[in-house]
């Protein structure tokens, strides 16, 4: 299965009510939303047995329908858990990412703090 990418086609916005969330099924399913409004959606999904229910009813009815004018599903995810578990996963890597790049910048100013400390003071 070809790992899916998650496109900004759509403009990010934090869905507020089950309505919302479940407008999103669609675009979701194809992989179009943006990573905030992806994110806000799988946290809303995990919390919400309605809008839960509805997901996997649309992700049927997508995948039989899709199924049905192109065999060839490879690039389908298997599952809805295998969806909202990539999302989730993503926000771990990009918080891990950012914790490294702050960890880093940290490290390189104090190195840079120190040497032009050295210098200063001529010992350089």
């Amino acid at each position: 299965m070809k790992k899916r990418q998650i496109k900004n086609k759509i403009k990010p916005f934090i869905p507020s009510d089950c309505r919302e969330v479940q407008k999103l099924n669609g675009d979701f399913i194809k992989g179009v939303l943006p990573y905030e409004t992806s994110l806000a959606f799988v946290r809303h999904i995990r919390h919400c047995n309605e809008c839960m229910e509805e997901l996997k009813a649309y992700f049927m009815f997508y995948s039989a329908v899709r199924y049905l004018n192109e065999p060839d599903e490879s690039d389908m995810p298997q599952n809805i858990e295998s969806m909202l578990k990539e999302v989730e996963n993503e926000a771990v890597y990009r918080k891990k990412r950012m914790r490294n790049i702050v960890v880093s910048l940290v490290a390189f100013a104090s190195g840079l703090g120190f040497l032009v400390g050295l210098i200063l003071n001529g010992q350089f």
